[in-house]
């Protein structure tokens, strides 16, 4: 049974409808920095308005700031959304968020904010985009920096500028050389899945990992009731033909986030339509998530746990491991009373040697 306690519930409000899709970063004074999308106005869609706001905690996440600040303005970038939020500790130290741009074109790319002070302050600034324009689903906690330095953003790729509607996504892998100052499209790494029953997905919202130097998995979300996988062992030269994997998934995604040299944590929507239940229209069958622990290195994978259940839908979730023996799951779990599941925003902390 998981030691399970939620520590943080962000619902919509007035003029707030959505919260959603966060992520975690340790500042330099040892506060848990968590950041995330912050939709303002009417509407929760999305495209709509919304910005990256972050919020605080000095207690290894027992408790938050009230009131979020905002660290990256879409209006700086000329649009109205940015939005699923990355973390990263540049080289210098300096503490990152990176988002996708949501362009008035149709297209997406990346942008940062960077904190030179610890996290005290912020600011937004454009990332040299080297990538073919093209509307491009980066999901949140999902860049990666590898043993050589590189800085890997596993990306849906949609060839037209229509936000990746009825559109079969091919995964792409987008790299950086240079700390995140800009990212050029990996030539190598390009892989689709276009069978009857994957015909409208194809291969959504990745994930990656590095399991040792130059071997690598990447998962990604499908409509064939399954997350599919494929593995490089030659440094992203080549990729093995994508595949359903162990973890049987709805239509949203999975991540996994390593604890130490042979640790993994898969966090995930384990069942569709869960013990026969039916898809609800704010829930959208991502029910029950579940987590599961890996110890030698993502081989295999032990017992299902849940993590949280119910007549609710439970997405996007973004892991962080605290000082004192924990994991801080952040998800977006709405209920009917938000409107969907992407409308609030919830963190638990959960001890991890609850997690068999």
């Amino acid at each position: 049974m998981l030691d399970f306690r939620l520590v943080c519930d962000l619902p919509p409000k007035e003029n707030n409808p959505r919260n959603s899709e966060g992520v975690f970063l340790r500042a330099p004074n040892g506060d848990i920095l968590f950041a995330y999308s912050q939709y303002i106005g009417t509407s929760g869609d999305d495209h709509a308005a919304c910005n990256i706001v972050m919020i605080r905690s000095d207690d290894e996440g027992e408790h938050w700031t009230e009131i979020p600040e905002t660290i990256a303005n879409a209006s700086f970038f000329g649009t109205q959304n940015v939005m699923s939020v990355s973390s990263m500790i540049q080289k210098d130290g300096a503490l990152a968020f990176y988002f996708l741009i949501k362009e008035s074109d149709g297209t997406s790319r990346l942008g940062r904010t960077v904190s030179y002070d610890g996290g005290q302050t912020f600011k937004p600034e454009r990332i040299v985009w080297n990538v073919p324009p093209a509307y491009y689903v980066i999901n949140n906690d999902r860049i990666q920096r590898f043993s050589d330095g590189r800085l890997i953003a596993p990306a849906a790729y949609y060839p037209s500028f229509t936000h990746g509607l009825y559109q079969p996504a091919v995964t792409v892998l987008l790299i950086s050389e240079d700390d995140g100052a800009s990212f050029r499209l990996h030539p190598n790494a390009r892989l689709s899945h276009n069978d009857k029953i994957n015909r409208n997905y194809g291969l959504q919202e990745p994930g990656i990992i590095e399991l040792s130097q130059g071997i690598s998995w990447l998962w990604m979300r499908t409509g064939a009731s399954y997350q599919y996988e494929s593995r490089s062992f030659d440094d992203l030269m080549s990729f093995t033909p994508p595949e359903a994997s162990i973890f049987t998934s709805p239509d949203s995604p999975m991540q996994v986030k390593r604890y130490d040299e042979r640790t993994l944590y898969a966090v995930y929507n384990p069942i569709p339509n869960y013990n026969g239940r039916k898809k609800t229209g704010w829930g959208w069958g991502r029910t029950p998530l579940a987590i599961r622990k890996s110890i030698d290195n993502g081989k295999t994978f032990g017992d299902l746990s849940i993590i949280e259940d119910g007549e609710r839908g439970f997405c996007y979730p973004a892991l962080f491991f605290t000082n004192d023996g924990s994991l801080l799951c952040a998800y977006c779990r709405g209920g009917k009373e938000d409107g969907a599941c992407l409308f609030r925003l919830g963190i638990a902390k959960i001890a991890l040697d609850s997690i068999p």
